[in-house]
């Protein structure tokens, strides 16, 4: 089966604001836990708590890698509470909760979700 989607070019960026907009406060308890961040600018560095590396996100990042996401949603590669075909196409940001942010965050840095 293959599915196509046309996503306009300003929908994933206003996406990737939002979400971030709600999130570092969240990541405490994640491997994954945002330490500073800028929201004017959209950026936000994390440490990784199991190796103590730290790595800087922008919701530029986040952005790029949003489609990658909705897809693994939508084709049951991952599996976040709440999240489903019908929702994620809604973009909406009220839909993602923590750990489906970090779900994105490691896309970002790792280009794959590591941690569960």
């Amino acid at each position: 089966m293959k599915i196509e989607i046309e996503i306009p070019d300003d929908v994933m960026p206003k996406l990737a604001k939002d979400i971030m907009d709600n999130y570092p406060e969240a990541s405490s308890g994640n491997c994954l836990q945002c330490v500073r961040y800028d929201y004017k600018n959209g950026i936000f560095v994390f440490i990784d708590t199991e190796t103590d590396t730290e790595y800087t996100v922008t919701t530029k990042d986040i952005a790029r890698v949003l489609p990658k996401f909705i897809e693994g949603i939508i084709f049951k590669k991952w599996k976040f509470c709440g999240l489903t075909f019908d929702n994620v196409l809604q973009f909406d940001a009220g839909d993602y909760d923590g750990y489906s942010i970090d779900g994105v965050v490691q896309l970002a840095i790792f280009d794959d979700i590591i941690y569960g």
